[in-house]
């Protein structure tokens, strides 16, 4: 089949015209294609091409000139020819895509960057798995407009030139490096939070997804960097999305709004149900550090579950009143009154006689301690105290009733003021959606607060470890991580699940790594260990799920 094709391929872009006198042609052709295939396709084989770094991020004077180099990668298996072009950069919608402006010397006349980068050659030939350093320099003219400015350089391959009614077939691919360039002078750095919303106001489980829009009003690019903080409606923390802390491409181009999307998915808690309020706090700025801040709000109402727990408080509520009423006729019956007469009347004043608020219970007492003392042996005083508290079970049912509202109420405010939670965050706009966990946002905190020593040496074949938190407990994965990296294990991932807690800490490991889960064993303080199969070969080959037993000895 794939030699069917390559001859329909060869037949209609050679244009030939097949005529009598063209078949002995056609059946070379045949011929040539039957017994070199490879031959053929060699053209459409995949093509890869990379070139570093892929953004250039400079400040120049007017009249300096700046020698450089870019890199290009070529992991391909053959040798390739590439050829270098350098183009505008204007920024083009709000996701941070851009357009290539090509250079029009009687519009621009010398002020365009890509006027003042001159490439040392436009085409160049790199051998198979090499690399090539490829020189080039910028020139700023004295009359540079202060700000910033913007270019690429488009390196590719090209297919060639085609031949009169002669066109083949090819694979061409382009890889880009952005130049943002900073010409000093009469600099102006001013933005501004455009919007910050969530796409969602009411949510049935803690996940929203945020856009904040960031407006670049000044004349130079500019990367704002911060941070949203997820509060619940009690002030506690339930998350922190990190903004461009660890990428150099979200700038915003001078003129431009960039938007920036984010989804956010919190652990359950029916503690955590209401109101939430995010804060976006972002700095900006080389030539003094300016702040922009934003809030929105939405409520995560999970619908059973709330109707639940008002059903069970409107029950507690009336089961409260109906109790209160009992007690009440319990006191007037005391008192010597009917409960269905009116207590106003002439008649039941002069009849009733003095009956304190505790009347009723202090019956009850008598009545138990005359029971007790009527009784004779053990046996018969757990018979009377089972027959009081039958005869008075719906004062115990009520008692009952509130101390385990009181309880829920406790439990309520202590799980609503935990000061942190679990979460996972995607940041969305970049090359690819990153996923971001809690854990790693501790372990980069304590990276960041920790003095880690250069001396450290990796154990090399040591197979590379996952940690997974199961604990329930945000940062204990992380802490887990900083201990065994100081003795040099190497740990390759770091996540948690949201869906489970547990106790215990396990070690699963596949079978040819026993010797190692158990020497990862003695310095996970004892974690058990078990051993898995994976035909598939997708997992690590040592996973450690954190539980909460390392609680108190890690942190």
């Amino acid at each position: 089949m794939g030699t069917i094709q390559t001859l329909k391929i060869m037949i209609l872009t050679s244009k030939i015209q097949i005529k009598n006198s063209s078949w002995i042609f056609v059946l070379f052709i045949v011929i040539g294609v039957t017994l070199f295939p490879c031959a053929a396709v060699k053209g459409q084989e995949a093509l890869s091409l990379t070139v570093s770094p892929t953004l250039y991020d400079m400040t120049a004077n007017p009249g300096q000139e700046i020698q450089t180099m870019v890199r290009i990668i070529n992991p391909n298996p053959y040798e390739i020819t590439v050829y270098a072009d350098v183009v505008n950069f204007a920024p083009q919608g709000e996701a941070g895509q851009g357009k290539f402006v090509p250079i029009m010397n009687e519009e621009s006349k010398g002020q365009t960057i890509a006027e003042w980068i001159k490439v040392q050659s436009d085409q160049v030939t790199i051998l198979a798995e090499k690399t090539m350093e490829l020189p080039f320099t910028i020139n700023v003219p004295e009359n540079a407009a202060p700000g910033g400015h913007f270019a690429a350089l488009l390196i590719g391959t090209k297919p060639p030139r085609e031949e009169a009614d002669v066109s083949q077939v090819t694979t061409a691919q382009i890889v880009t490096s952005l130049f943002f360039l900073r010409v000093t002078g009469e600099v102006i750095e001013q933005g501004d939070i455009r919007s910050f919303t969530t796409t969602e106001t009411f949510l049935e489980k803690p996940e929203a997804t945020f856009e904040l829009r960031f407006e670049n009003k000044g004349n130079v690019h500019i990367l704002p960097q911060g941070e949203i903080k997820i509060l619940n409606m009690w002030g506690q923390e339930r998350g922190m999305i990190p903004i461009n802390q660890s990428t150099m491409f979200g700038n915003v181009l001078p003129g431009s709004i960039r938007q920036y999307s984010f989804t956010w998915t919190g652990k359950w808690s029916l503690a955590d149900i209401g109101r939430y309020q995010a804060i976006a706090t972002l700095a900006y700025g080389q030539e003094g550090r300016q702040f922009a801040t934003s809030e929105t709000n939405f409520w995560v109402i999970p619908w059973k579950a709330v109707g639940g727990v008002l059903l069970l408080i409107v029950s507690f509520f009336l089961l409260i009143t109906w109790a209160i009423k009992a007690y009440i006729r319990k006191m007037l019956v005391l008192a010597g009154l009917s409960p269905n007469m009116p207590t106003t009347t002439p008649t039941a004043v002069k009849r009733s006689k003095k009956v304190s608020m505790v009347a009723p219970i202090e019956e009850g007492i008598l009545d138990l301690r005359t029971s007790l003392r009527d009784s004779r042996g053990w046996y018969e005083n757990v018979s009377a105290t089972i027959s009081f508290a039958v005869r008075y079970r719906i004062f115990f049912m009520v008692v009952v009733a509130i101390i385990l509202f009181i309880a829920a109420l406790i439990w309520y405010v202590l799980s609503a003021l935990v000061s942190g939670r679990q979460y996972e965050v995607v940041i969305e706009g970049l090359a690819n959606d990153v996923t971001l966990s809690s854990e790693q946002v501790h372990y980069e905190d304590l990276r960041a607060r920790t003095q880690v020593s250069s001396e450290i040496s990796i154990r090399e074949n040591f197979p590379p470890i996952e940690i997974v938190n199961q604990s329930g407990v945000p940062g204990l994965a992380a802490a887990l991580r900083m201990t065994l990296e100081a003795e040099g294990y190497p740990v390759a991932t770091l996540s948690n699940d949201l869906n489970r807690v547990e106790a215990n800490t396990v070690i699963v490991y596949a079978p040819q790594y026993d010797k190692e889960a158990l020497e990862l064993s003695s310095k996970v303080y004892g974690a058990l260990t078990s051993a898995y199969t994976d035909p598939s070969g997708t997992q690590a080959p040592i996973i450690i799920y954190v539980g909460r037993d390392l609680e108190n000895a890690v942190q």
